[in-house]
């Protein structure tokens, strides 16, 4: 399945706002009683924008199937990793319709990242996924990211925990 990936510009707000909610509510309602306050900080117009007129400290990379938005990913650039001692980029978030799970979309954007990864600089790729998300693990692995870390994480519900994955690039 073919997708165009691109960077997004103002105009995307708008959209990336409501992709952002709305796959979240499909793929993380269950962790939160909630979920209100952490989308509406995360996925708020201005929260947005400001990343978006930040590119040397963030990136939105947007996903297309058939000129409809389908996925995306929010990248912070220059972000160290404790113990990495350099700065990496961090996968922040990577966002796909749950209909569009399983086309091969988040590997399209996780190419795309680590590509932009490398025309940054960047010697490691770095993300937190959920310990109770291992299907999100199991695909992370695949893109030979591995777990380094773990880390306290909880909602509203209850104490899930992290683990921190990280991907050294090739031009290291």
């Amino acid at each position: 399945m073919e997708f165009n990936i691109r960077e997004a510009t103002l105009d995307d707000v708008s959209a990336i706002s409501v992709l952002g909610r709305m796959t979240y509510k499909e793929h993380f309602a269950d962790i939160w009683n909630d979920s209100d306050s952490f989308l509406n900080a995360d996925f708020s117009i201005d929260a947005i924008k400001s990343c978006i007129n930040s590119p040397s400290s963030h990136r939105y990379l947007l996903a297309f199937r058939n000129n409809i938005l389908v996925g995306f990913a929010k990248l912070n650039i220059n972000f160290e990793l404790n113990g990495m001692g350099m700065p990496c980029i961090e996968l922040q978030k990577i966002y796909v319709k749950k209909d569009s799970v399983g086309n091969n979309l988040g590997s399209a954007l996780i190419e795309r990242v680590v590509e932009l990864a490398s025309e940054l600089n960047s010697k490691y790729v770095w993300l937190d996924v959920l310990k109770n998300n291992v299907q999100a693990q199991k695909f992370y692995q695949r893109h030979q990211f591995g777990i380094v870390d773990e880390i306290p994480y909880k909602t509203d519900k209850y104490e899930i925990g992290m683990f921190v994955m990280v991907k050294r690039l090739k031009h290291t």
